[in-house]
């Protein structure tokens, strides 16, 4: 068979071309001006919504990481792939499979075998000179650089390699976001004061997170079990994870270490601890915006299929129920991620040919727990339900929420040793919300099953919430029954 070109792909994203050098990238500030000249053909991936500075940190981590220069590989790891991950990161899209495929039809010849054993050789011989990370060596244009890479970019590159070359941190402190205020309550339900003086919620969050323990658990459980190159990108993983907020190999997160944990997530043959661990590196990994950027772009939704995948078990462990609602709650812990999880858009779920939404399958899975007969599960969610509150979810999704608050309550009648503080404070608080946002809860035939006063002796604590809560009903069911009036 005759091929036309062996050729190397460049990528241009924020008017500057990028391609890979075998040790990182390197870029120019025109297109079309690399020593290569102009390209033989042009294939358009669309836009992307993510900030140049998000784009340039991914970047630098993928040089200093999984695009290093010891992991060059010309057959199996090379500049298609580095291009390719760098359209899926910004699009989503993959580059052209007759580009990825080359490698794959250069062995298929009679001299394949030849070329693989020689490339291969080459290829150890590399990784040989390159262990560890040479200080001196710079990513991306080193003896000419392009006049545009300015001092940020120099500054964020220096970062990212003093990071690699200092010695793993035990990690214990949650990922914050900017948009985060900063505290470090882990799972305490809050009102805090903004400047302007109004109250906002404060999310619950899981922050007391041994990343460390979780990752040497995940390393002696796959030990064996999967490839070498999986066992890298755990590696890789605990790395972003262990990295500190200023360091900005910890926005290097790309959607191959997602797919990786989720895989773990949905296995059948992996037992539950290992599934507990790999939700727990997950838990940290996403109170961080640029994993959430991430995340939007993995066309598998591998978060949500795992919600679907133990929304679909007849008797799921509540300890793995749990974490999965952990996992959720802390991907509510800044905007962008509340705005992940409560995305609207549909997307296709090949398995059940049907439609789904991000906001979709959240609030059934967590509708779902709410009906759980473990008071931690119950508890989990009720904390989730109240992240979801402070969103502007559908109202069919806030009915659907608040019909299951309200059935907790009324259960509880009849059940009273089911219900505790960690679940009365957040559920009442996010059923007050709903109700605000649909008079329709008001008019449930649940509330009439509710003693609300025995409720309120039972949990003081909460006693003024749930008088909140009672007006509020009072208030749209008069609503209702006037607004009926009306129209008769």
């Amino acid at each position: 068979k005759h091929l036309d070109e062996y050729g190397t792909p460049v990528f241009v994203a924020t008017d500057e071309e990028f391609f890979s050098v075998g040790q990182g990238y390197s870029k120019v500030p025109a297109p079309g001006t690399t020593v290569l000249g102009p390209p033989d053909s042009i294939v358009d991936l669309g836009t992307t919504c993510l900030p140049r500075e998000i784009f340039l940190d991914w970047m630098n981590g993928m040089s200093l990481t999984t695009f290093k220069g010891s992991r060059y590989h010309l057959l199996d790891h090379n500049c298609n792939n580095f291009s390719n991950e760098m359209a899926q990161f910004l699009t989503g899209k993959s580059i052209p499979s007759y580009i990825t495929d080359l490698p794959a039809e250069i062995l298929a010849t009679p001299l394949g075998p030849q070329l693989r054993m020689m490339f291969d050789q080459v290829a150890n011989s590399v990784t040989a000179s390159h262990v560890g990370l040479d200080p001196s060596r710079t990513f991306g244009p080193s003896s000419a650089r392009s006049p545009s890479f300015d001092a940020e970019e120099e500054e964020l590159m220096a970062a990212a390699r003093a990071a690699v070359e200092a010695p793993m941190p035990r990690a214990t402190a949650r990922v914050r976001d900017p948009d985060d205020s900063g505290s470090d309550t882990d799972e305490v339900f809050q009102a805090v004061s903004s400047a302007s003086g109004s109250d906002r919620k404060k999310p619950y969050v899981f922050s007391n997170i041994d990343v460390t323990e979780a990752y040497s658990q995940l390393q002696r459980g796959l030990a064996g079990v999967v490839p070498p190159e999986d066992s890298e990108i755990l590696d890789e993983v605990f790395e972003f994870a262990t990295t500190t907020e200023d360091n900005h190999l910890a926005l290097s997160v790309s959607r191959n270490h997602f797919t990786f944990l989720s895989d773990i997530l949905v296995s059948e043959e992996l037992g539950g601890n290992l599934k507990i661990q790999a939700a727990k590196m997950l838990q940290y990994l996403v109170q961080a915006s640029p994993a959430i950027s991430v995340l939007r772009m993995c066309l598998e939704h591998p978060i949500m299929e795992y919600l679907l995948v133990l929304g679909k078990q007849r008797n799921p462990e509540p300890h793995e129920l749990c974490e999965a609602l952990k996992l959720i709650c802390n991907a509510c812990s800044s905007s962008s991620g509340l705005s992940w999880v409560t995305d609207e858009a549909e997307w296709a779920d090949l398995v059940m040919d049907q439609k789904l939404s991000n906001v979709l399958v959240t609030v059934q899975f967590c509708a779902w727990c709410l009906a759980k007969p473990s008071k931690d599960v119950q508890e989990n969610a009720a904390k989730l339900t109240f992240n979801l509150s402070s969103a502007d979810i559908p109202d069919n999704l806030a009915v659907l929420l608040g019909e299951a608050l309200l059935k907790l309550f009324a259960n509880s009648s009849s059940q009273p040793q089911q219900l505790s503080d960690a679940v009365v404070e957040p559920a009442v608080a996010a059923l007050t919300s709903f109700v605000e946002l649909s008079t329709q809860l008001a008019q449930s035939d649940r509330i009439p099953g509710i003693d609300w006063t025995a409720l309120q002796a039972r949990f003081p604590k909460s006693k003024d919430q749930i008088a909140g809560l009672i007006a509020k009903l009072n208030a749209a069911k008069s609503s209702k029954r006037a607004a009926t009036t009306t129209n008769t």
